[in-house]
């Protein structure tokens, strides 16, 4: 609890430092082996996603590398639809007799 202007301020000074700590800490670059434990994206869609150029990335030998900064830009400006969403079109494909391909 605050109790002052002063520790307010103080607060907000310990979180700014702690966010500014975070970014250092965090990786310049992410690849499907790392991007789970990093920016929290499962590796095959952060796969789809560099292949449908939603960030820029390249690829060395067999792992596709990108910028932290640019896959959690796109993450932040794009939100996750519910999940209960997701489950619910797959429910009406399968009521359907439709497959999902690719």
């Amino acid at each position: 609890m605050i109790l002052s202007l002063d520790e307010a301020v103080d607060e907000a000074a310990r979180r700014a430092v702690a966010h500014v700590l975070a970014e250092l800490q965090r990786p310049e670059l992410v690849n499907q082996r790392t991007v789970t434990s990093i920016v929290g994206m499962p590796s095959r869609d952060y796969l789809a996603h560099c292949r449908s150029g939603d960030w820029p990335s390249f690829a060395d030998r067999r792992l596709r590398y990108a910028r932290t900064a640019d896959v959690l830009e796109w993450i932040a400006a794009h939100p996750a639809r519910a999940a209960a969403d997701v489950r619910g079109a797959e429910f009406r494909r399968s009521r359907s007799g439709l497959r999902r391909i690719g």
